[in-house]
């Protein structure tokens, strides 16, 4: 267990014995005490059991420096020099409210001292110097608290990053037909952002992008839940995109309660009937280059509310041919929206970038674009999470389809 919450400690704690005395002790008398006990800040004055005033030492001496004074004085009762009704404060008060109502009577702080009080006898004496420097022992103890607590918290949080990262599927995947690639950067130790793969059947393999609303731990949670209905719904046999997306929907409603909304793209790629099948929670549209003409499009067909928006979501789906050679291109808008204080990285450069990769395998692709966008905003930490996946259809050979498809020689 961690060290406890000490409480901030009141007047009573911090006070000093109070040496009452009676308003006829005579002044030469008080000279004497004050004498005696350098230390001795302040007098209480009590009659009848009532504080009826207060003996300052240094408003006390000022008063007998003046000529003639100490003659004068010497030999009346206190009275003669008694502060009446003086500042003070019950015994209860913590520290830090008695500074404060100090301050509203006294912003100069020329008050040095003042009396305790409960109910109407005089408890002790607190200076103000030990009040102050109560105040910042206590302070450094809090100070001391929040570094604990931050530390902790850090802690905490750096294991639920490795708890996330540790969800996510290998950074480099092969499937019969498919090279795959991927990379995720967080902005933070928790992140927003998410992809993963799940195999349907022997020829037909899924991938998921997605990016969360916001960062940190709540969003973390938000992409755990997500993962969790998505392993769920496939374990039920949901494979198609729409229906995915619809079921995951009403997960994060019931995760983040709308305060959190989540952009998903889910794509099924067949490579049996050379197809991408796909559908679109507001995410990114992905890009699907051809080998045959080497073009570039940008798939804006489907397209639906992000997950979280609403209950009943449908999601249309939309079917691309996929043949060898070809690549299918997801991100995050961490990439699109990077940028160099100036200007957003963009479309445009974004398209620049992956056409200036095409000839080179997923893994390098990913890494060139993100290389692209540090070089743009000449910083190695970004702003938002950065998510990429890449999926290169390869021709199978022929024992490998063979022993997919459980065919003999």
């Amino acid at each position: 267990m961690g060290p406890t919450i000490q409480e901030t400690p009141r007047l009573i704690d911090i006070m000093r014995p109070a040496s009452v005395t009676g308003p006829n002790l005579l002044v030469q008398e008080v000279v004497l005490l004050f004498n005696r006990d350098q230390g001795l800040m302040a007098l209480p004055v009590m009659e009848n059991d009532h504080l009826i005033g207060l003996v300052r030492k240094t408003h006390f001496f000022r008063s007998l420096s003046r000529p003639y004074a100490l003659e004068l004085f010497n030999r009346l009762p206190i009275r003669e020099l008694l502060e009446e009704k003086p500042f003070s404060m019950g015994a209860q008060v913590d520290i830090h409210q008695a500074l404060t109502l100090l301050l509203e009577v006294d912003p100069a702080l020329e008050t040095d001292c003042f009396p305790v009080i409960e109910e109407s006898g005089c408890l002790g004496i607190v200076t103000v110097s030990d009040l102050m420097m109560s105040i910042s022992h206590d302070q450094m103890r809090l100070l001391t608290r929040l570094e604990e607590l931050s530390s902790r918290i850090r802690e905490e949080v750096a294991k639920a990053a490795c708890i996330q990262h540790a969800l996510l599927p290998p950074a480099d995947f092969g499937f019969p037909g498919v090279e795959l690639a991927a990379a995720l950067v967080n902005s933070t130790e928790v992140g927003g952002d998410y992809y993963d793969y799940f195999v349907v059947d022997s020829h037909r393999l899924g991938l998921v992008i997605a990016d969360v609303s916001g960062h940190g731990v709540q969003a973390g949670m938000v992409t755990t839940a997500a993962k969790a209905s998505l392993n769920t719904l496939i374990g039920q046999g949901v494979t198609t995109p729409g229906k995915l997306l619809a079921a995951m929907n009403e997960a994060i409603l019931a995760a983040a309660r709308q305060s959190l909304l989540m952009t998903c793209l889910v794509a099924i790629i067949d490579c049996d009937r050379g197809h991408i099948r796909f559908a679109n929670a507001g995410h990114n549209f992905p890009y699907l280059h051809r080998q045959r003409g080497n073009s570039l499009e940008m798939l804006q067909d489907a397209i639906g509310f992000p997950l979280g928006f609403d209950a009943g979501g449908i999601y249309q789906e939309c079917t691309v041919c996929f043949e060898p050679g070809d690549t299918f291109i997801c991100y995050s808008d961490g990439i699109s929206e990077c940028g160099n204080g100036e200007e957003e990285f963009g479309y445009d450069r974004l398209e620049g970038c992956i056409l200036s990769l095409m000839q080179h395998p997923p893994r390098e692709m990913v890494d060139g674009v993100l290389a692209g966008i540090r070089n743009y905003s000449g910083r190695e930490r970004f702003e938002d999470d950065v998510t990429m996946v890449v999926a290169r259809r390869v021709s199978v050979p022929a024992e490998t389809e063979k022993t997919s498809t459980g065919g003999n020689s």
